[in-house]
């Protein structure tokens, strides 16, 4: 997917050509992920109101809000996270962009990474995807939900063009 939006001043930016989105398997991930956090909170407002002594009206509304919140957001926000986040490697840089409302575009020089990470959790290997850190002196940047094959392709290609070693 390749989209030009050029920088305020009119001039592209590195990454405005190459731009390359998180893998599909994005949305099911991070929808699993959201669920195990949110499942819980819903089912703890519900206890929590119906234990309280609130009215039984109010305790079944409270908790039909909580359940319907906990399922917009499960539904809704990981295809919009994904449809905003994109990465684009080149020589030089690399360039990340995501956000909605507040929108967050780094771009991070290849001679400033001093090292690469690739990071892959239980639920990450199971559906096939991984996440790479590119670390540098004044901090780190994430690409998160790749699939693993493209994971370890930018890990190494990131290394090779910011000269990092290889330890694997």
């Amino acid at each position: 997917m390749s989209v030009s939006s050029p920088a305020a001043d009119g001039v592209p930016l590195p990454g405005d050509d190459g731009r390359r989105q998180l893998s599909r398997r994005a949305v099911p991930y991070w929808r699993v992920r959201l669920a195990t956090v949110l499942v819980p909170v819903a089912a703890a407002v519900t206890v929590a109101l119906f234990v309280a002594g609130v009215a039984t009206g109010v305790a079944v509304a409270g908790a039909v809000v909580a359940w319907v919140l906990a399922a917009a957001v499960v539904v809704v926000v990981p295809p919009v996270r994904r449809r905003i986040w994109w990465y684009a490697i080149g020589e030089e840089e690399v360039d990340l962009h995501e956000g909605l409302v507040v929108i967050t575009r780094t771009v991070v020089p290849m001679v400033r990474v001093q090292h690469v990470d690739l990071h892959r959790g239980p639920l990450s290997t199971r559906m096939g995807l991984a996440e790479i850190e590119l670390h540098t002196a004044a901090g780190s940047v994430t690409i998160p939900a790749l699939d693993h094959d493209e994971a370890e392709r930018l890990r190494a290609r990131v290394s090779v063009l910011a000269r990092v070693p290889d330890d694997l």
